[in-house]
């Protein structure tokens, strides 16, 4: 992909398609890029930044492009709602939508993905390529995304100051990935890995516990009775995507019951 400084619409081929590449099928339906940025423009998202694919084969108006959309630029150590959106005019792909709060966590740049919502994909073929079905994806993506921030909130509200109600949270999260664990390796979790995680508020201890959770890189018992060992990270889809649902969920129950 070609990152690209988005200063206009235009700075993407694929923003100024009118159609499907030539070999694309009868069955295929256009979804103009341009028709998305628009309606993202009218929740108050704006794009930020675009990238689309190199290639010295294919025509750059149809390959698949990216943009990453936000309400607001990203601040340091600030939280940031974003909707990333991918699209293509080959034929090759469906187009997606994914939303998330991101953090810039150094002034070099790295940002890292403090929750992941929701994902849409939208076929080029159908009644979900048409214009009713694509506003409804993305009033339903942008409105989930507020809802999310509207969490973050309050559990930035909510403090955690004693070890032992951590503890509580740090088993119950431990559960969803290592069930075998031993109470001293919850310890692990108090840990923080930079210096702007170390609050104590429920947010980012969420944050801090996922990052372990979903990383690794700490040892802790995978199997009763035998010896605890270095866990890795997830790479797995769907079992990113289930260990982080589950502790999401365990997360508001922990929440609902302490507050």
């Amino acid at each position: 992909m070609v990152e690209v400084n988005l200063e206009s619409t235009l700075d993407v081929p694929g923003f100024l398609a009118t159609c499907g590449a030539p070999e694309t099928s009868d069955r295929y339906k256009f979804i103009s890029t341009q028709h998305l940025v628009e309606r993202m423009h009218e929740h108050g998202y704006r794009p930020r930044q675009a990238f689309h694919s190199r290639s010295r084969i294919h025509n750059p108006l149809y390959t698949r492009h990216c943009v990453r959309f936000s309400k607001h630029a990203r601040e340091l150590n600030q939280e940031t709602p974003e909707i990333v959106m991918f699209n293509s005019h080959d034929g090759k792909s469906s187009a997606l939508f994914t939303s998330g709060i991101f953090r810039l966590v150094c002034s070099n740049g790295m940002v890292i993905c403090s929750e992941q919502y929701d994902s849409f994909r939208i076929p080029h073929r159908g009644y979900k390529a048409g214009k009713p079905y694509i506003n409804h994806v993305i009033s339903q993506v942008t409105n989930n995304l507020d809802r999310g921030m509207e969490t973050m909130y309050k559990w930035k509200s909510l403090s955690l100051p004693l070890y032992h109600l951590r503890k509580q949270f740090y088993k119950e999260a431990m559960n969803t990935r290592f069930p075998s664990h031993l109470p001293e390796e919850l310890a692990t979790f108090d840990m923080p890995q930079r210096n702007e995680d170390a609050q104590l508020d429920m947010w980012t201890t969420f944050n801090r516990v996922q990052e372990y959770i979903m990383n690794g890189g700490f040892t802790v018992t995978h199997t009763e009775g035998k010896k605890p060992r270095i866990s890795r990270e997830l790479t797995s889809v769907d079992k990113l995507q289930k260990v982080n649902e589950n502790l999401w969920k365990v997360t508001e129950e922990f929440v609902g019951a302490n507050w």
